[in-house]
């Protein structure tokens, strides 16, 4: 799995006295802690300044990003959060602007309903295909996944079970939340900074891609028959356990309710399905009373079966 190295304390320190005080809701960096930190931000697409730019609330969050290496732009603290800076300052590069509040214009910018009063903007570093086939792959595809708690849930997962790097792209007309944005980078707690995520490639041409580098993709499916595939034998949904994820592989994650496009299915080079318990009224599994899993918590049972297999956990 490749990761950006964590910088080590005393690389370049901006001590406090290099603060720059605000003092106005009009300031224009505390209007860009603002965009960043509602997700206003990730959600432009024709603004120079706040392209590329992601907002990171929270002593802890803030910390995760200063030692992930990513380019800090600037550090916000306000009365409350000042008792931080000494032991964050360590790793906060010297080109970077400190800037000060009062807790007042601090909760203005904030995303938090109870701020901790010290917030970053940070640009997450890119990443390239390449980055995602080294060694033996394992990479998480989301494909119009929205809610961004799952998708921060399901990036936290991949970094923790092994994963090389993840891929986001639409299924069809329904986009993926951006793994960059507040909620998402929270859910993640930050190992969005960290893990190589690639944006923009639209799926039919990212499946290809995976193809050509010879990355087995398996479309994770909710039903046991998928566009009449339980005719064709080869393309028969697996269990977990059928697969080996030791393999080049990739784990194609669909919409929380729509699932995946019949496309994209058909593109993958299997299905693979979890099974669910039986209800204990019934007798069978078909009269189970859950339909189907969340992404994120299939997703994750998928990742976890691969780890296992690769003797990751």
């Amino acid at each position: 799995m490749k990761r950006m190295a964590e910088v080590p304390p005393g690389r370049a320190v901006a001590g406090p006295h290099l603060s720059e005080s605000i003092e106005s809701r009009e300031n224009r960096w505390l209007k860009r802690f603002r965009a960043a930190l509602s997700g206003e931000a990730a959600r432009r697409h024709n603004d120079d300044e706040s392209e590329g730019i992601a907002g990171v609330e929270g002593a802890r969050l803030v910390e995760t990003a200063l030692r992930s290496g990513v380019e800090i732009l600037a550090v916000l603290f306000s009365e409350t959060g000042e008792r931080h800076i000494s032991r964050l300052q360590q790793w906060i590069p010297a080109e970077a602007r400190l800037l000060r509040s009062s807790d007042r214009l601090f909760a203005f910018a904030s995303g938090t309903e109870t701020p901790q009063g010290i917030a970053a903007l940070v640009r997450p570093r890119p990443a390239a295909f390449d980055d995602l086939i080294t060694g033996v792959p394992l990479i998480l595809v989301m494909a119009g996944v929205q809610d961004p708690g799952n998708v921060g849930t399901l990036v936290r997962t991949a970094e923790a079970l092994g994963a090389n790097g993840i891929c986001v792209c639409a299924a069809g007309d329904i986009g993926t939340a951006n793994p960059f944005s507040p909620k998402a980078l929270r859910s993640s707690a930050g190992a969005a900074l960290r893990l190589p995520i690639i944006r923009g490639i639209a799926a039919p041409v990212l499946l290809a891609q995976l193809r050509i580098a010879g990355i087995r993709v398996y479309a994770a499916c909710p039903d046991e028959v998928v566009d009449g595939g339980a005719s064709d034998p080869a393309r028969k949904p697996l269990a977990p356990w059928e697969i080996d994820w030791r393999q080049p592989v990739a784990l194609l994650v669909g919409n929380e309710g729509a699932g995946l496009p019949g496309d994209l299915v058909r593109s993958a080079g299997g299905i693979v399905r979890i099974p669910h318990a039986a209800h204990p009224n019934a007798g069978n599994q078909e009269d189970s009373p859950a339909e189907s899993l969340n992404a994120a918590v299939a997703g994750s049972i998928l990742l976890y079966e691969a780890a296992r297999q690769r003797g990751l956990c």
